[in-house]
């Protein structure tokens, strides 16, 4: 068994109960609900609803796992229902629980929709269920924000001129640089670097490669040209100065000597962009109160993340010639659509420049 499903079997609880729906509209019996079990025809292996999320979940990462096995049990308690007698109308009745009955933001109503569709996808395909009743229910549409999220070169080099550590900015280079993901950084080791004297960058000195195994399990090279590529190096020096600096050693060093975790990460980011006074907003606690400093002032912090420079990567190249299909591969998109996207966000030019002849305004 993998450390996945170890990690799922332990985890993963659920109180399924026999009863009758809760729902207000569709509160027939379990008697005269119809059963979306396996046919007389075909046989699964899987003979209970634990076991089927157990499966289920063991094909995500560790964080999808935590975030579906959260939004499966709330169902759970909502439907009251063995998931083989769960109709398409207690999920569509599920749907406006969430967005009626929470003050859920609609990405959060979307996360929690598309859990319970994926665990009715997997269930079909594997035939525990006889139809997929999650196939005709929408995601709630969520507005898209990415063009909110990108950062202008200038706030990019605020942020990067203003971090001094070399550690650290050598994580902010990287992010940008390559485009990748807090998954991809975080368990960086400098086996995944190497020279690549046939690079050349601008000012003719050689660059280097980093290979990550991020997203999906799935590997990808990206190539480094020689800013970023001189500055690894000096950081390898330097950890190599500490007798550090082997192959499977971190490239970011924590304290304590392993691998940066997510949080620590997250955490260089907006320590560095607070610092630089980007995209700044109130800081709240928990429950979403405004943190205050001793004088009753709001306290601030950036927005910035981890991935906007992932964003700010796809954009800026792409708005400096970059080729489509080179950018998607740089990034690691299943699709050439997802990478679209960043031509829509922050457009050169659009119809409005041919209709912008308008009076200047001339005030009282």
């Amino acid at each position: 068994m993998s450390d996945d499903s170890r990690h799922v079997s332990e985890s993963t609880e659920l109180q399924i109960s026999t009863g009758s729906p809760r729902t207000s509209d569709l509160s027939r019996s379990i008697d005269e609900l119809p059963f979306n079990g396996p046919t007389d025809d075909r046989h699964c292996s899987i003979e209970s609803d634990h076991l089927l999320v157990r499966r289920w979940l063991a094909e995500k990462s560790p964080r999808t796992q935590d975030e579906y096995l959260s939004d499966i049990e709330q169902f759970v308690d909502f439907v009251d229902l063995p998931f083989q007698y769960v109709t398409l109308g207690h999920l569509q009745e599920y749907r406006a629980h969430l967005a009626n009955d929470h003050d859920y933001a609609r990405s959060t109503q979307a996360r929690k929709i598309s859990a319970v569709k994926s665990l009715y996808t997997f269930g079909a395909r594997i035939q525990y269920f006889a139809h997929n009743v999650g196939a005709a229910l929408k995601t709630p549409k969520v507005r898209n924000k990415r063009a909110e999220r990108i950062l202008s070169e200038a706030e990019l080099w605020a942020i990067l001129r203003d971090e001094t550590d070399l550690r650290n900015h050598c994580i902010l280079r990287l992010f940008y640089a390559s485009g990748g993901r807090v998954s991809d950084l975080e368990e960086l080791a400098w086996r995944d670097l190497k020279e690549r004297p046939d690079l050349k960058g601008r000012d003719g000195l050689p660059g280097g490669q980093v290979t990550f195994f991020g997203k999906g399990e799935k590997t990808r090279a990206v190539s480094l040209y020689s800013k970023v590529w001189m500055l690894i190096q000096e950081l390898r020096t330097r950890e190599k100065a500490e007798d550090r600096g082997g192959a499977n050693d971190p490239v970011f060093r924590s304290q304590k000597g392993g691998f940066l975790t997510r949080t620590a990460l997250w955490r260089v980011v907006k320590k560095a962009a607070t610092r630089a006074d980007v995209q700044l907003k109130p800081k709240t606690d928990s429950s979403g109160r405004q943190i205050l400093d001793e004088d009753g002032d709001p306290v601030m912090t950036s927005a910035v993340s981890p991935h906007w420079f992932r964003h700010a990567h796809a954009s800026h190249a792409l708005q400096k010639g970059a080729d489509l299909e080179l950018v998607r591969q740089t990034l690691g998109h299943e699709s050439i659509e997802t990478t679209k996207m960043y031509l829509h966000v922050q457009p050169d030019k659009s119809s409005s420049y041919y209709v912008d002849e308008a009076p200047d305004f001339r005030g009282d």
